[in-house]
């Protein structure tokens, strides 16, 4: 027998390259538009043949074409008149922060909903309901975008990855939309995810990459190799069916075929994989074209993030704490050590996936892939908040009376610097209020309207809500919360009424609910009891808490008489037109109550209140202790007696010179004891607009690093 011929290895390749090229020269790549793309045409950017419909499980589906008049490539040509074919799924909210974009693999398409059904919907990772999924077939594919065809007689030129993204990026802008919470991909969608993040790292949340490199790896070219020559070899047919059939191969793991088919043969006698394989390759004859094929597999090939940015490091590194790399242990066409690789060097965040499929595990292992998405829309939901709270706020303000009004003209002073106020809710529209026509000299005039609903209708960052009593203030707010709108409060009604409700309301909506002004306005008695200091250690509260009264009892004390002292505060703008809430103590009481539940963590109803008012009794017994030097004081003590938080609300008499006597005009004190020995005094000014609207500023501008467990309210603080 003679001895087998090994040809050189150099002439084997010769070979392959001729049957390349020739097939090339008669096969494509050919563009499928009509119109040349190389060639300027008469076109503008446009939306075509968009339909709108459902999905079979019910969710609201939007489909199209946008077209881009010119779209200049990595290597410099131009294309002209690019159809790009869109999905969207869901619905763009009021400031377009929840649009989450989806990139496909290889021979993916626009239908996100079809191949990735597990994924995306309604209750799912990608959650329709709370966040619009777009998914545009990628530039250079076959399932409605620009690309090339064999049925084509135009010229297709070299893509990248690189071009894809800024191709997507064009969709984007044609929707208005400059920020995309997240962008998630597997395998050629994993490449263009990361070139659409390094395209524009400001305007992008979060990033996962699913089984993908940062840059084409040799292994990868080569199972590429045998794809592209078996395309040339065989056809358009049977060439693109061998194709994926060696795609297939690379894209399942080892253990995979072998707990699926082991040994297991077909009824003909033949090894039961081949049979899967090639159902596999004649599915993708019918639906695919063999030259996008490709073209696409040459746009994977040339993939290098770091060409022409540096270092790799330098092209993400403004961007790589929000990248999430996702590696598949047996994965014979990305391995899991090269997507280790990566992330290593950009410091970005790597996770595994387990699973016995191999590359298609991105597709396969729903749970798994499901947490992974939900987590980064998670981090790019919350990094989106605590961004708004540390920029200059757009601000929609329910109630412009005294407070209101107040807020408004010491925002307007700060030009802006501390947020812009959007909208405003007053009964009276017709109504001119100095504030606001100081915020209008500064800033722009914000909307004035009677309605409720309309408040929140324009885009808003903060609620600033002054309007007093429950209704509406309590379902404006809880509306605002579960928009995820932070909420800025000097509402000691609502509070008192519903606080635990509306910050629980906050905590599952991922945003904050401030109330300083709502017990003491100036004094910063709230924020000192929701931080960490003091928690679990107070054991009693004393307090003068209303402004109006001390105001008053300190006329009377001078020789006024009640009513005429109601009057003078009236007039210098520390009492309302009706006192009675004030004198009577039921202002204190609610305030008693917030510090209750907050200090001692029960509910603010389960406070009990006993509570004397200042009436001509009380005020007859001031003119008498005037003239002893004593001073008569409305004060609150709150503490946990036999088992029960209780508080007293009574008029006391103090020495004149005293640290309860000299609390004077409209200031309040507050003293706060511990079981540590440990003792917090606090006191400034608690009436008036200006006090309140200082107390409100200073909500608006609490650092969002102060926003822990302890500020949010989650628990007691008392022992």
């Amino acid at each position: 027998m003679s001895a087998a011929v090994v040809e050189p290895e150099a002439r084997v390749e010769g070979r392959v390259a001729q049957r390349v090229e020739a097939w090339s020269q008669a096969s494509a790549p050919r563009v499928s538009s009509s119109a040349s793309l190389l060639t300027p045409a008469a076109s503008a950017p446009a939306i075509v043949a968009e339909t709108t419909h459902h999905t079979p499980t019910g969710d609201p589906l939007r489909q199209g074409t946008h077209v881009v008049p010119a779209l200049t490539l990595e290597a410099g040509d131009v294309l002209h008149h690019v159809e790009l074919r869109y999905t969207w799924l869901g619905t763009v909210n009021a400031d377009a922060s929840n649009v989450v974009l989806v990139t496909h693999a290889l021979t993916g398409t626009a239908d996100v909903h079809e191949w990735w059904a597990p994924i995306v919907g309604t209750g799912r990772a990608l959650d329709t309901a709370t966040h619009a999924v777009l998914c545009v077939n990628v530039l250079g594919g076959c399932a409605g975008s620009t690309g090339p065809s064999v049925a084509s007689t135009n010229a297709f030129p070299a893509i990248t990855t690189r071009d894809q993204a800024a191709a997507l990026w064009a969709v984007l802008d044609a929707f208005g939309i400059s920020q995309i919470a997240l962008v998630v991909g597997g395998s050629l969608g994993g490449m263009v995810a990361l070139e659409v993040a390094a395209l524009r790292p400001a305007s992008v949340g979060e990033v996962v990459v699913l089984a993908a490199p940062a840059a084409q790896t040799a292994l990868g070219a080569g199972w590429h190799a045998i794809m592209r020559t078996a395309v040339a070899v065989g056809g358009a047919h049977e060439g693109l069916a061998l194709a994926r059939m060696a795609g297939m191969l690379s894209y399942r793991s080892s253990a995979g075929f072998e707990a699926r088919f082991g040994a297991a043969r077909a009824a003909d006698g033949t090894p039961a994989i081949a049979g899967w394989l090639a159902r596999h390759g004649d599915r993708l004859v019918e639906r695919f074209d063999a030259v996008s094929y490709v073209t696409l597999l040459d746009a994977m090939d040339r993939h290098d993030v770091a060409r022409g940015r540096g270092s790799l490091a330098e092209a993400l590194g403004a961007i790589a704490e929000r990248i999430t790399g996702v590696g598949i242990p047996g994965d014979l066409l990305y391995p899991d050590e090269v997507v280790q690789q990566w992330t290593r060097e950009i410091g970005a965040r790597y996770v595994r996936l387990d699973s016995l499929h191999g590359h298609d595990a991105f597709l396969l292992e729903v749970p798994q892939v499901e947490a992974i998405v939900r987590d980064a829309l998670a981090r790019s939901t919350h990094r989106r908040s605590a961004t708004r709270r540390t920029t200059a706020p757009r601000i929609a303000l329910a109630g412009c009376g005294v407070v209101g009004d107040a807020f408004a003209a010491a925002l307007s002073r700060g030009n802006g610097r501390d947020g812009t106020i959007r909208s405003v809710l007053v009964r009276d529209v017709a109504r001119v209020r100095s504030g606001l026509e100081a915020v209008a000299a500064t800033t722009a005039r914000p909307i004035v309207t009677s309605e409720a609903q309309a408040l929140l209708a324009a885009d808003s960052d903060v609620l600033v809500e002054v309007l007093g009593g429950t209704e509406p203030a309590y379902r404006l707010v809880a509306a605002a919360l579960r928009r995820g709108t932070r909420v800025v409060t000097a509402n000691k009604e609502l509070i008192s009424a519903h606080g635990p409700e509306l910050l629980a309301l906050a905590n599952q909506h991922d945003t904050t609910l401030d109330f300083e002004g709502a017990v003491a306005a100036g004094v910063p008695v709230i924020r000192l009891l929701r931080s960490v200091s003091p928690r679990g250690c107070v054991t009693r509260i004393t307090g003068i808490l209303n402004g109006t009264t001390n105001f008053v009892l300190d006329a009377i004390a001078d020789g006024a008489r009640l009513g005429d002292a109601v009057r003078l505060a009236q007039a210098a703008g520390f009492a309302e037109a009706d006192p009675a809430r004030d004198l009577n103590g039921r202002d204190i009481e609610a305030k008693a109550r917030i510090l209750g539940w907050l200090a001692f963590g029960v509910s603010p109803n389960a406070v009990l209140v006993t509570r004397r008012g200042l009436d001509e009794s009380v005020a007859r017994w001031a003119r008498i202790a005037a003239r002893a030097n004593y001073r008569i004081r409305l004060l609150v003590t709150i503490e946990r007696s036999v088992g029960q938080v209780q508080a007293r609300i009574v008029p006391t008499r103090v020495p004149y010179d005293s640290e309860w006597g000299s609390v004077r005009s409209v200031q309040n004190r507050v003293v706060i004891e511990s079981s540590t020995g440990e003792c917090w005094a606090l006191q400034g000014p608690g009436a008036g607009g200006e006090a309140t609207a200082r107390a409100l500023l200073g909500d608006l501008r609490c650092s969002p690093s102060l926003r822990q467990a302890g500020l949010r309210g989650d628990g007691p603080i008392g022992a």
